[in-house]
């Protein structure tokens, strides 16, 4: 009894602590929610007010105006023509049965065209008939659905729903009139609608339309379901330059993304080029219709809180160049197909670059197909060519890179060991001794192959009044890094590789791979083995002229806010500035001989350059002239090209042109000549 009593005396006094420890965890816990309540009011509040705001209302959006494109010196290439349009925003409590009501209302007051008509398809005709001649949706299943086909698919509402059109007889959607099919059409538009997203059913009206007057006077009847809008239709100044892009349905691989940025389905978006590149930009902001929800629903009319247009772009283009380069082709191509043997030529590109900045001036490329001609400029960036000796001014500076150029060389023909073939230049029995500036004023393939030979391991012995070539095996160390190293220093000049524009799509040109014969290096140090596009060829010539700095090419010069004065640029947004992606590995002495070697392409006696020489001394060109062999069945058909600058002590422009498939003339330098001769006399470069 003893033991028991103690034991009871010991439970009695951990009674109290017990509770105490009760009565802390009790305090804690409504400590805690205190301070979770005072968290959730005080610092969340504004998150959880706005969340209980949007169930009292929902919104929708309708795009604005898009921002104008100018070209550099201020005129439009790209405008809006206003317009008034009908649209339809449909919501979670429109059914099928009120949708139809609300088609056949608006059909009381306007008429869509056969385009729209057109679209209607069968299923729509279904839907119509089912929708217009039962009282309820249960009568038509009863009709047509048999009640254990209702009920095996009870719990899949979409598959029976479906069924239910398949067993619609095509005998019965004919006879409709010419009222009903309007409102089909006008269904068949209400369907492509997402949710809360407006939906253009008709534009193009005006103020005074009888169509927009009689919508606007019972807008109420439709309970928010249609409203009108202010849009706009895209306007392009006319030949438009392919660069500025055009308007388009949102693609289907990108309907997604343009979706969850607010877009609806049936917006219009840039599809190319510069209307694509910016379109975040151009794109307004839009209007916003906000509606007053009842049990999640939106009633009634919206409140409406306007938009703005979107930014302005201002390109670095000068149209003014642009159309002069166009007729400049167009010329020369006439002029090229009038000599014998240029039956095949029926096309020519050029692209202008300011060298310091990248900035791009003109980009062209015409063809004459079946007596007329087409524009084809997007050519110049996305088709690549067989440059020929264009690109030896390259050659040389990377040869300079690995210390492969003569200070000297004895022009005359190469015979390859064992072998009928020669590599030779274009004076057959040689040019003589060379350095590597004259290499480039009689334009030397005989030089270039010594600069890749001395890279490669090629030995290029004396024998009789020529060279013999011994090759190494293309599998050898040294001839494979030959060839790397030649592609890698050309890529430091824009060669082979993007030139980085800003536009969503370029080419690259198409890389030759590893050569199976070791005499095909010499081909490659002469433009005749990978190829490149003309817009890459003025990359590369504005890194020479501009002092070894690889500038990034680009159409934006700037963004500016819209303006109240619709003949002025508003304020600056942005303003794009010059980007260098690469120098290349070249000092200021190699790079000056090579710069000397162009000046005497022509200004040099015998220099390739024979119509500046001749005719255009006054605008102080720097250059390299190209012909390649693009027919090894036909080696008198080529690529006449050519890269160019001026002025040569300052330059302020380069041009690069192709003319593909000639026999004869220099259309190529023509070409070039009279846009510098333009450029001039807009800008009075050889005047300063």
């Amino acid at each position: 009894m003893a033991q028991e009593t103690v034991k009871n005396k010991g439970t009695k006094h951990n009674l109290p602590m017990r509770l105490n420890i009760l009565f802390l965890i009790v305090f804690m816990a409504f400590a805690g929610l205190i301070v979770r309540l005072g968290y959730v009011q005080i610092v969340n509040g504004e998150h959880y007010k706005n969340a209980v705001n949007a169930n009292k209302s929902q919104s929708a959006r309708i795009d604005s105006a898009r921002g104008r494109i100018f070209d550099t010196n201020g005129v439009t290439l790209a405008d809006n023509k206003a317009e008034l349009a009908i649209v339809y925003i449909r919501n979670a409590g429109i059914s099928a049965s009120k949708s139809i009501k609300i088609a056949q209302k608006l059909a009381q007051y306007i008429t869509l065209d056969n385009k729209a008509i057109k679209l209607i398809s069968t299923r729509d005709k279904k839907e119509y008939y089912i929708l217009t001649k039962f009282k309820n949706m249960q009568d038509a299943y009863d009709k047509y659905l048999s009640a254990s086909e209702q009920k095996n698919n009870a719990k899949t509402p979409n598959k029976a729903y479906k069924l239910l059109l398949s067993r619609v007889p095509n005998s019965v959607l004919n006879g409709y009139s010419a009222k009903d099919v309007q409102v089909m059409a006008i269904q068949h538009e209400f369907n492509q609608a997402s949710n809360l997203s407006p939906y253009i059913i008709k534009r193009g009206l005006h103020v005074d339309d009888k169509e927009y007057i009689n919508v606007v006077d019972n807008l109420s009847d439709f309970n928010g379901a249609i409203q009108t809008a202010d849009v706009s239709s895209r306007t392009y100044i006319k030949n438009k330059p392919f660069y500025v892009g055009k308007m388009g349905p949102i693609p289907e691989d990108k309907i997604n993304g343009y979706l969850a940025q607010g877009y609806s389905r049936n917006t219009e978006v840039g599809i190319s080029y510069i209307e694509d590149q910016y379109e975040s930009y151009l794109r307004g902001v839009p209007m916003t219709l906000t509606y007053e929800t009842k049990k999640g629903m939106p009633v009634g009319n919206p409140t409406i809180k306007s938009g703005t247009r979107g930014d302005d772009l201002q390109l670095t283009i000068d149209i003014r160049l642009q159309k002069k380069l166009d007729q400049v082709l167009e010329q020369n191509i006439l002029s090229a197909r009038s000599m014998a043997g240029n039956g095949q030529n029926n096309s020519a590109y050029a692209v202008m670059m300011n060298p310091k900045t990248g900035a791009i001036l003109a980009i062209g490329g015409k063809k004459y197909v079946n007596g007329k001609f087409v524009d084809v400029a997007s050519d110049a960036i996305t088709s690549q060519f067989e440059m020929g000796s264009a690109v030896k001014g390259a050659t040389e500076l990377v040869g300079f890179q690995h210390n492969a150029v003569p200070s000297q060389f004895h022009d005359m023909p190469i015979n390859y060991r064992g072998s009928k073939k020669y590599f030779k230049s274009w004076e057959v029995s040689g040019l003589g001794t060379l350095t590597p500036e004259t290499a480039l004023q009689f334009s030397s393939n005989v030089f270039m192959a010594k600069i890749v030979s001395n890279m490669s391991g090629i030995i290029l012995a004396p024998s009789g009044g020529k060279y013999i070539a011994r090759t190494p095996f293309v599998t050898s160390p040294k001839f494979i890094k030959a060839i790397n190293d030649l592609r890698n220093g050309y890529s430091q000049f824009g060669l082979g590789v993007k030139t980085g524009i800003d536009l969503p799509t370029e080419g690259s040109g198409y890389n030759g791979g590893m050569p199976k014969d070791p005499g095909v290096i010499h081909q490659y140090a002469i433009g005749q083995f990978d190829t490149y596009t003309p817009l890459e060829m003025v990359q590369y010539i504005s890194t020479i002229a501009n002092g070894g700095y690889r500038m990034q090419p680009h159409l934006l010069e700037s963004v500016h806010a819209p303006g109240n004065d619709s003949n002025n640029l508003g304020a600056n947004v942005y303003t794009y500035s010059p980007q260098v992606l690469n120098t290349i590995a070249n000092n200021k002495h190699d790079l000056a001989r090579v710069q000397h070697g162009l000046y005497l392409v022509t200004h040099g006696a015998r220099g390739t350059g024979s119509v500046f020489y001749s005719q255009g001394q006054k605008y102080k060109v720097a250059a390299k002239t190209g012909t390649a062999q693009i027919n090894q069945k036909d080696l008198s058909l080529y690529n006449e090209t050519l890269v160019s600058y001026a002025p040569y002590d300052n330059p302020q422009v380069a041009i690069s042109v192709v003319v593909p498939s000639v026999r004869t003339g220099h259309q190529n330098q023509q070409i070039a000549l009279e846009m510098y001769k333009e450029y001039d006399r807009l800008y009075h470069y050889t005047s300063n």
